[in-house]
């Protein structure tokens, strides 16, 4: 009977230890593991960038309305479109003054991307547009890959869009080279999107973005 016992025993001992060995991870399961929780967090940052890039888009595009809306009452019978200037609309009130830095009576306007904004009177004809009928919002240091999302945001608003990696605020005088134009400059034109492409993904980095404004 004893032995019987010891040998009914032994088969159930060596099943709890092999089962005490299974308990512990392998250096495969532990990688595979470590393998996934890297894909999760890096997916999570991506999406992160991503949703904080179109709030400062979203951000951006609603600067322009309001640009509008402040210089509409004030320069649409006004001489001094042609020769407007950002330090001009800021002392309007076009910007949150949040984005206005005033150093010896002049404005630098940062947009939501860290680049600057300028509203620039245009003094020649641009198409259509006869001088002193529009201005230009330029928008600079735009990421490439956020400038088609800003672009096709200002399409309802702009007569015409051109890209290029202008960053410096002066008098538009002419019409741009048709190579950066992405939206004609005339009544109900829409989008290239071929050349919207090209343009935004033309060099490293950031882009300039033009929009004409017609009051």
């Amino acid at each position: 009977m004893e032995l019987f016992r010891m040998k009914s025993f032994q088969p159930f001992a060596r099943a709890r230890s092999a089962s005490t060995r299974q308990r512990g991870y392998s250096l495969v399961e532990l990688s595979i593991a470590l393998a996934i929780v890297s894909v999760v967090i890096v997916g999570s940052l991506i999406g992160v960038q991503r949703i904080l890039a179109n709030n400062r888009a979203n951000a951006l595009l609603a600067d322009v309305p309001r640009i509008n809306a402040a210089l509409l009452g004030a320069l649409s019978n006004s001489k001094g479109l042609p020769t407007l200037s950002t330090t001009q609309a800021a002392a309007l009130g076009a910007f949150p003054e949040s984005s206005v830095k005033w150093e010896s009576g002049k404005a630098a306007v940062t947009n939501s991307f860290g680049g600057n904004i300028f509203t620039l009177g245009v003094n020649a004809k641009i198409g259509e547009v006869e001088a002193g009928r529009g201005y230009v919002v330029r928008m600079t240091q735009i990421p490439s890959n956020m400038c088609a999302t800003i672009a096709n945001g200002l399409a309802p608003l702009a007569r015409g869009i051109w890209v290029d990696d202008t960053v410096a605020e002066a008098v538009v005088d002419g019409a741009p080279d048709d190579k950066i134009v992405v939206k004609a400059i005339q009544a109900n034109s829409g989008i290239d999107l071929a050349k919207l492409v090209d343009n935004c993904q033309a060099g490293a980095g950031t882009r300039t973005i033009n929009a004409l404004i017609v009051l």
